[in-house]
């Protein structure tokens, strides 16, 4: 039997535009990714509440089931909690996935509003993926059919460039983000670093991976001592991959499934809280000790990799759909952005 490809629709609230070709781009390369394993077609709406605010989730109430009634989807894959309002409002005759990502169910400050809503859309899917087992157990009780599948790093790409020997007496530290996020608290790490400054004879030099490139966030990487997470929630934070490929050291607070990520990777310490003296000591403790092969011991632990996670993915769309996974033949993926 011949599978024909699969029509997916995709609604998220980040994807790569034009205007800012890097902003979800761990989506748009996961599905990439799933048009290696499956015959496959997918179409994207963008809900672009980050530049066009909030009430662009409720024009989407109206929108996509318009969209889904016009076209025969096969299945329909939601990234964010809040992409899947319309939920709420319309019943598809379609298989929905959601992904969550991490503040869309932890609560922290100001966004109880959003969790309150997310654990009402979860009843109306069908399969949950969550970034770590904190995450697990909060949606547990809303929907039973939650599994931990977090989003896959491209190793290959994400290698350590080669650098030029420096005699410079400075040390650079990256935030992994962009400072206006909120979530991801650059006043801590602007605290972390201050009190850094003050204990050590070099100088310390900062920054942020924000509206570049994929090629210059590697190569930001590459250069640098450490990267520093401050974050007040995470899910599984793509950046903190992406460095560890690239043998970055990593000094981060206990949140997502960091801890789980570093756990046995040389001179790669996760505070045991968000404490400012407790990470600038770690942090001081990281930029004077030998790095070590952090790539190599990163993938070895051999669940990180897109591919294999693409693979899981990709068993979960035919599951439901009852195709035989070993019947299909790969057909090169068409996205669209509306």
């Amino acid at each position: 039997m011949k599978v024909n490809s699969i029509k997916t629709l995709y609604v998220t609230n980040m994807y790569p535009t034009k205007e800012h070709p890097v902003d979800g781009i761990f989506i748009k390369e996961q599905i990439q990714d799933l048009s290696e394993k499956l015959p496959f077609l997918a179409e994207i709406v963008l809900i672009d509440s980050v530049y066009k605010g909030k009430k662009e989730y409720l024009k989407s109430i109206f929108s996509i089931p318009k969209i889904i009634q016009s076209k025969a989807f096969d299945l329909i894959h939601i990234h964010y909690g809040l992409s899947g309002l319309f939920l709420l409002f319309f019943k598809p005759q379609q298989k929905v996935f959601l992904t969550l990502h991490g503040s869309d169910i932890q609560k922290r400050k100001k966004n109880g509003w959003q969790v309150w809503l997310t654990k009402r859309i979860l009843s109306k899917v069908d399969q949950v993926f969550v970034q770590n087992e904190a995450m697990k157990n909060l949606v547990f009780p809303y929907n039973q059919k939650v599994e931990v599948l977090t989003c896959g790093v491209d190793a290959e790409f994400f290698r350590p460039e080669p650098q030029l020997k420096s005699e410079r007496n400075s040390k650079l530290v990256l935030f992994p983000s962009s400072p206006k996020r909120e979530v991801k608290d650059f006043p801590l790490f602007t605290k972390v670093i201050d009190r850094v400054k003050k204990m050590v004879p070099y100088e310390i030099d900062t920054a942020c991976i924000d509206q570049l490139s994929r090629s210059e966030v590697k190569s930001l990487l590459s250069k640098a001592d450490c990267l520093l997470l401050t974050s007040k929630t995470e899910g599984s934070p793509q950046v903190v991959k992406e460095a560890l490929c690239c043998s970055l050291p990593v000094v981060a607070v206990p949140v997502g499934d960091v801890k789980e990520i570093v756990e046995g990777l040389p001179n790669c310490p996760v505070a045991s809280s968000h404490d400012v003296e407790e990470l600038a000591n770690l942090l001081i403790k990281t930029l004077n000790e030998e790095r070590g092969d952090i790539r190599k011991a990163f993938l070895k632990k051999g669940k990180y990799q897109h591919q294999s996670i693409a693979e899981t993915m990709a068993m979960h769309y035919l599951r439901v759909l009852d195709k035989n996974f070993a019947e299909t033949q790969p057909m090169k993926s068409v996205t669209t952005v509306c």
